[in-house]
Formats: C-alpha cells, structure tokens, sequence
C-alpha cells in the first residue's frame, strides 16, 4: 500500500525498471479539492510494499501555460535513448491535451517542448457533454510500441456512434519528424461515453483492453442489459490483436464486490512474471492510498483476480 500522508492521491502509472518499480501518481494537498490541483510525484519500491518517496517531480505549468491548471493520468516508456513520460493536462477543466516529458534516469523530468504534443481533432468527436464530464474526451495517453512505431493510446470519442457509447480508444502515432498523427481509433464495441485510462496488455496469450469506468458512464443499453453488475472499477475487453476488435465479455469490474479494495484507474503490471493490478482508493475519512498490488490470472476470456 502506498500512503502520501497530507496529500489527496489520483491516477498513477509504472515502469519496472529491473528490480526496481517506479511509480508516478497524481498528487495534491488534502487541504483543495480532489481533480483540480494534480501535479505528478514519484516513489520507488523493490517489493511492492515498502515505498520510498521522491516528491513531486512534474509541476503544472506556469500561468498561461497550455498545461496550467491540473494535470492528468500518463504513462511512461524506455526508448532508445532515454526514458519518456505522456501526461494528460486540464487547463480550466476545458482544454484537454496530453503533453511529454523526458528523463535520462527516471528521477528527473524536463517538459518536452513547450506546447501539447496531441490534442483532439478529426477523425475523433471535438465536443462531449453529459454527467458534468469537460469536453473534449482527450486524455489518460498509454505509451506503447506497435512494431517499430511509438504510438499513444488515449480515451477519446467518436462522432459516429451514439453519445452514450461514444467512449474509443485514440491513436497517435509519431511519424518520422516526431510529430504525433491522429489515427483511427482500435476497434471497440460500443460500451460507454467514456473508457478511462486506457491500456492494452498480453497477458498468458490474450490481448486485453483494460479501462476504467463507473455506472453513469456506461450506454443504456448496456446499463440495461446488466444492471447491477457494473459498478465503479476496472474493466476488461478482450481481443484478436492489439488493434481489436475488443469485446465486452466480462461485465463486471475485475475486481469483485467484496474486495477489501475497491480501486479505481486500475493499472496492470509484470513484476517477476507476474502481473498484478493496482489502482486508487479514495477515502474521505482517511487518506488515499495506492493499493497493495492485487495478483491475476487470465481464465478464459477474462482477468481475475487469482485464488
């Protein structure tokens, strides 16, 4: 378990790096609201448990910058040279952009360049409204290789489908200039408005789309197809490849009803061969923490969480 005492905790996101496992989480004083003031700190553990912190190591921006504001959910990468970091930024829970930084060590972040690196635009929806959510769903980027190529996988929006399962999964793609390009996104049944921090994942000879919702965002057919079964947590979909198509075969957050922990933004993990979940789990009469890291197996069409 991982506690920041004083500090309201959000997303995080990992490397394991040898023996050693980094993880970046969104942070702010318990004193301000919860999602209106993140920066991204840093800890480090050997075994999951015991965790050494190193403070805050990307700042929202300056005023006026693109990323002022709250910054939002990322991911992190090994390139060839150096390490990157993609991260979401809210500027006045508006303007959503994923920005870049670098490191040579994991330890110390530089911004990379001093705008956005992708923004919403066509072939993705540019306006969404519903449950006080801001527009444009742009955000929660997963760096991963496809090939040769380093591309982000972000939540996003599709203008072709209804609104209330409009939720996709983007792709930008760097082309040889390092600029990013928007590609049509994976293929994803039409579930939800909204499939938060988006990953995809091989886990014992299945592609696995895992993300994050809760009740609300969900489309009334599926609310109504399922009922109870949704409640706010990590979900899967399966797939033939790591484009799709993606199903949803396993209604139901992986982590089941009675678990002690009721996590959200759930992030799966390889450590030592074997992979594990973890997320956030909000309090408001104790601090937030970072779960201890929850161990699962592939049965099936699904991820579980293993006996």
């Amino acid at each position: 378990m991982l506690v920041d005492r004083g500090k309201h905790l959000g997303d995080s996101w990992y490397l394991v790096d040898g023996a050693t496992i980094h993880c970046y989480y969104l942070v702010c004083p318990d004193t301000v609201e919860r999602h209106t003031a993140w920066d991204i700190a840093h800890a480090t553990s050997r075994d999951l448990e015991t965790w050494t912190f190193h403070g805050v190591v990307v700042e929202r921006g300056a005023p006026g910058a693109w990323d002022e504001g709250c910054l939002a959910t990322g991911s992190v990468i090994r390139t060839s040279d150096r390490y990157l970091m993609a991260y979401s930024a809210l500027k006045d829970s508006v303007d959503v952009a994923t920005g870049l930084a670098v490191s040579d060590d994991l330890m110390e972040w530089q911004r990379l360049g001093d705008g956005p690196a992708t923004k919403a635009g066509r072939p993705y929806a540019m306006n969404c409204s519903g449950i006080d959510r801001p527009p444009p769903n742009w955000r929660d980027p997963f760096l991963r290789y496809d090939g040769p190529d380093l591309v982000q996988l972000i939540a996003a929006s599709r203008s072709d489908r209804p609104e209330d399962a409009s939720g996709t999964v983007g792709v930008v793609r760097q082309d040889e200039a390092g600029i990013w390009q928007r590609e049509p996104p994976l293929d994803v049944e039409a579930v939800a408005r909204e499939l938060e921090c988006p990953q995809v994942r091989h886990i014992d000879g299945k592609w696995f789309l895992i993300f994050s919702a809760f009740p609300a965002l969900f489309s009334d057919q599926i609310r109504g197809r399922y009922g109870r079964q949704l409640r706010l947590g990590t979900y899967t979909m399966v797939g033939e490849s790591p484009h799709g198509p993606f199903r949803f075969e396993q209604p139901e957050p992986i982590v089941p009803a009675d678990h002690p922990d009721q996590l959200y933004a759930g992030q799966v993990l390889n450590v030592g061969g074997r992979v594990y979940l973890v997320g956030t789990v909000w309090r408001d009469d104790a601090p937030d923490y970072l779960n201890t890291p929850i161990p699962l197996e592939r049965i099936g069409n699904r991820l579980e969480v293993a006996s």
